[in-house]
């Protein structure tokens, strides 16, 4: 590896540590990251993001994206939207500061 690649992987590193810091997720551990990034990439791609999608983008399991959404939810970092036309469908809506 040369000596630039190096560089340019401790700068992403530098910049991810700061985005998770002004998200509030350096409590998290990195499964919990992965599911609040994933649901933040949903929403970003597709307008509108609900837990079957995080299940299968993640690739976690159902109870740890449910444990995780929980965790979120309990910081005020998410709320939970249920569907107006689906009421089994539930929306993950981020909440920024």
């Amino acid at each position: 590896m040369t000596e630039k690649y190096i560089e340019e992987i401790a700068n992403l590193l530098n910049m991810l540590h700061s985005l998770d810091r002004d998200l509030n997720l350096v409590s998290f551990n990195e499964t919990e990251k992965k599911i609040y990034y994933t649901i933040a990439f949903e929403v970003h791609n597709n307008g509108k993001c609900n837990i079957s999608g995080v299940i299968s983008s993640s690739g976690f399991s159902r109870s740890t994206v449910y444990k995780a959404i929980k965790a979120f939810e309990d910081k005020k970092m998410l709320r939970l939207t249920q569907s107006d036309s689906d009421k089994r469908e539930v929306f993950l809506d981020l909440i920024t500061v």
